[in-house]
């Protein structure tokens, strides 16, 4: 390229020699920022490090939901941004015809919005569970058809699984899923690759009160509470069982946690 600039009049020369060089510099400083992890994105640590809050009086048990997901990504998203304080609550394994009015209730009670990572079969079986949902403010995340542990499948398999899911979310509520979460936390790169496919968001946990396994309310609510801290994501669980414990605890953690400061948002 310099041979090109070659000019009669040297201090021609040396101006646009100066100017090539400089231009390349700034090119390489800024290329390694565009790869940089977002910090509210699926590049957040799993444990150990939580995001730092900012200063501010966060609003009582108003849900924001969080900036746009950076494509493509590679990993699920552990944790939020936690600025100020904000919190994810994500319930899984329903629409259950028993737990999740009460859920619904329970939430639209302290104003918390939540997100509910919704099996197909169950969608399908209950469509007016998943358009309540839908219709009381809260985000649906895909969470497969059959809650099938996902680290096994062939490719088209999962696509199978997340595509119907997808379907009947849609038929149910007029909208497509933008988020998905991997039942038992199976996450390979055919999983994350339909993810990136279908535009949806891989979200993980950060916080597993083992609400699923019914281990009595106090031993939820002490789980949540010791763990939860700004940007964390909670697990809980509206399907797959009796979940009167995991009710249960949440009348005693939602308020906890807003008495706290907390504020709720979905991924």
């Amino acid at each position: 390229m310099l041979v090109r600039m070659i000019n009669r009049d040297p201090a021609v020369n040396r101006r646009r020699v100066l100017l090539a060089v400089g231009g390349a510099s700034l090119i390489s400083a800024l290329v390694p920022r565009l790869h940089e992890p977002r910090p509210d994105g699926p590049g957040s640590p799993r444990s150990g490090q939580h995001p730092q809050p900012r200063h501010g009086q966060p609003d009582r048990g108003q849900a924001r939901p969080a900036a746009a997901p950076a494509y493509p990504f590679d990993r699920p998203l552990y944790y939020i941004d936690g600025a100020d304080k904000a919190i994810a609550l994500t319930i899984d394994d329903g629409p259950s015809p028993v737990y999740t009015p009460q859920m619904l209730d329970l939430l639209a009670e302290y104003h918390v919005a939540a997100t509910f990572s919704m099996i197909g079969i169950h969608v399908a079986a209950y469509p007016y569970l998943a358009r309540a949902v839908a219709e009381a403010g809260h985000r649906i995340a895909n969470h497969t058809w059959t809650h099938a542990d996902l680290a096994g499948l062939p490719a088209h398999s999962v696509h199978r699984q997340l595509s119907r899911t997808s379907d009947a979310i849609h038929a149910a509520t007029g909208a497509r899923p933008a988020l998905f979460r991997a039942p038992y936390g199976a996450w390979t790169p055919a999983v994350i690759r339909q993810c990136e496919q279908m535009r949806m968001l891989p979200v993980d946990w950060s916080v597993d009160p083992r609400d699923w396994a019914r281990p009595g309310v106090r031993h939820i609510v002490s789980a949540i509470k010791d763990r939860t801290r700004p940007g964390s994501i909670i697990l809980e669980h509206d399907g797959g069982g009796n979940r009167s414990q995991t009710v249960a605890a949440l009348r005693i953690v939602l308020p906890g946690l807003l008495a706290e400061g907390y504020h709720f948002q979905t991924p």
